[in-house]
């Protein structure tokens, strides 16, 4: 697992990749190889952060965003460590993706929840 470590790499999946909201939290979904992005005409940026993609196509990108309206740090770093034992077990059905974690609530959050929704989304 890689992660987006960059605002334009942030950006570059925000602005090109399929949003799921699921009320405790929201996805950002991006596929490499959906035939739409390479259609689009793309900035010298977005160019250099899709070829940073490609060349690492056998793995996925993972991106984590928990502001401190959700709570304290242990409550934020529980949610990242939820989200990231998630991407571990589940590594086939992320190849060849970009994903934002946005976590919105955290009072309804739990691991069985984050698992459950997310393999929900990415069945589709």
């Amino acid at each position: 697992m890689r992660t987006l470590k960059s605002k334009a790499e942030f950006d570059f999946v925000y602005k090109n990749s399929k949003k799921c909201d699921r009320g405790s939290f929201c996805s950002y979904i991006l596929t490499f190889s959906h035939p739409s992005l390479k259609e689009r005409k793309l900035s010298f940026k977005e160019r250099k952060v899709f070829a940073s993609f490609l060349s690492q196509e056998d793995q996925f990108y993972a991106g984590l965003s928990v502001s401190k309206k959700i709570g304290n740090a242990p409550t934020r770093n529980k949610i990242k460590r939820w989200f990231r034992a998630f991407c571990r077990i589940h590594q086939d059905l992320l190849v060849g993706k970009a994903i934002i974690f946005v976590a919105k609530d955290a009072s309804r959050l739990s691991y069985s929840c984050i698992q459950e929704e997310m393999l929900r989304v990415l069945g589709r």
